[in-house]
């Protein structure tokens, strides 16, 4: 393999991705968030990105991982490297997330587990995406180990396994949030392969046919929340429409922005902590009778800006470093 190089603006982007989801937490599910009507603007806007918020996520994180894929001599260090990162913050902020929610039911959410140790093995709140990026890196590590994926005959395969997956796969347990993985690791190998083949299919071909998909479905996702079509899932070819064309769309797009820059940087401490500092700004707004406007302005503010100040309180403890922020 060869090393690469993105000539893309992929920390923008990630602070784009970042908005739409701290914005999606705000206004919450229905009984739960800002407790909007279901035909408010608010949820119809964070509904509009439903198909394409964390494709965009998971999109992204492929593109870095192919930049520096794991090899069969280094693939301990590799998932060493992921359990700091992914594994220590899912374990220690999980459980302050749970202590949270137990003190003060529906500040984050309407459900809270009976039992503490199933969020380390079922989706909890917005963990679940740790659990299923885990899963998606030690599938994808293991591939590239044995170098199956190295080309794009081998590649070509386990996409369309990948595809198959997530079209089919649910599980009733769904332990480990192994449905979710199955819906996001096409977005993942779709990553990794506009890093690693993207000198054999030229851009212009590239972005056309990825905005051809993601009008394909915009339209169709569009009629589904205006009802003339059913709900579409995630596990639903539409879902990969918006998802696949929509992540490489917006990748070619996002111009070069400082404050998407910013905010990029910080993008895992944003979606590990962001929930606490949005949820605590709505309540606080809650008891003052503010507006929906002004509750959804300050509390995503919150959610994008208390992270980043608790990343740079953490940097100075080695142990915080890793228990907060997953950082040696």
């Amino acid at each position: 393999m060869h090393k690469y190089t993105l000539p893309y603006n992929v920390v923008d982007l990630r602070g784009l991705a970042c908005i739409l989801l701290v914005a999606y937490h705000v206004v919450g599910v229905p009984g739960a968030g800002m407790q909007v009507a279901d035909g408010s603007i608010y949820r119809y806007a964070t509904d509009s990105f439903e198909l394409i918020r964390m494709p965009l996520f998971t999109f992204v994180s492929g593109l870095v991982y192919a930049l520096n894929p794991a090899r069969g001599d280094r693939l301990r260090t590799f998932f060493v490297k992921k359990l700091r990162r992914l594994g220590f913050p899912f374990l220690v902020v999980s459980a302050i997330f749970f202590l949270l929610q137990k003190s003060a039911p529906g500040a984050n959410g309407t459900h809270v587990p009976d039992s503490m140790w199933t969020i380390y093995v079922f989706p909890y709140a917005h963990f679940w995406y740790l659990q299923a990026l885990f899963l998606i890196f030690s599938l994808v590590a293991l591939l590239d180990a044995a170098r199956l994926i190295e080309r794009m005959g081998g590649y070509a395969v386990a996409m369309a396994g990948a595809v198959a997956a997530c079209l089919t796969v649910r599980t009733e347990s769904n332990i480990l949030s192994v449905n979710e993985a199955c819906f996001l690791l096409p977005h993942f190998l779709l990553g990794v392969g506009v890093t690693r083949f993207r000198d054999l299919v030229p851009r212009r071909a590239l972005v056309g046919m990825a905005g051809m998909a993601l009008a394909l479905g915009v339209t169709l996702h569009q009629a589904s929340l205006w009802g003339f079509l059913p709900h579409f899932g995630w596990n639903s070819g539409v879902a990969l429409l918006c998802g696949m064309g929509g992540a490489v769309t917006l990748l070619h797009a996002m111009p070069s922005s400082r404050f998407f820059r910013t905010v990029g940087a910080s993008s895992y401490a944003i979606y590990l902590h962001h929930a606490l500092f949005a949820a605590a700004a709505r309540m606080v707004l809650h008891r003052m009778h503010t507006g929906d406007g002004m509750i959804f302005c300050v509390s995503l503010i919150a959610g994008l800006c208390g992270p980043m100040v608790l990343e740079m309180l953490a940097q100075m403890r080695p142990w915080s470093r890793v228990a907060l922020v997953g950082k040696a």
